[in-house]
C-alpha cells in the first residue's frame, strides 16, 4: 500500500513538472509512476518546450521549432534552417507541444 502511494505521488509530481514545462502531463504521469524516483528527476531534466529555438515557415510565416520537418499550420515541407533564420523564442511566439 505504501509503494502504491509513492507511485501515485511521484506520478502527480512528474505531471505537474511536465505541465509547467509545456510537455504532456499524461505521459510524464505514467513515466513517473512506473519509475517513482527517477521519473520526476527525468521530468526536471527534460527540455522546456517553450525555450526551443524557432524559425518562420517560408510559406505562411508561422513560427515553428527548428527541428520540425513540416509546418503544422500550412503543411509545407521545411528544410533545416540556415544560421541566420534561427530566432530565439519570445513569450509572444510561444509554440505549444502538439501530441
Amino acid at each position: 500500500m505504501t509503494y502504491l502511494l509513492i507511485c501515485i505521488g511521484s506520478g502527480v509530481l512528474g505531471a505537474l513538472i511536465a505541465l509547467r514545462k509545456g510537455s504532456s502531463p499524461y505521459v510524464w504521469f505514467v513515466v513517473s509512476a512506473v519509475i517513482p524516483v527517477l521519473g520526476p528527476i527525468a521530468a526536471v531534466l527534460y527540455r522546456r518546450e517553450t525555450e526551443v529555438p524557432l524559425r518562420r515557415c517560408t510559406t505562411c510565416g508561422a513560427p515553428t521549432r527548428i527541428y520540425d520537418a513540416m509546418c503544422m499550420r500550412c503543411g509545407a515541407d521545411l528544410s533545416y534552417p540556415e544560421e541566420a533564420e534561427i530566432i530565439e523564442p519570445t513569450p509572444l511566439m510561444r509554440v505549444r507541444a502538439r501530441l
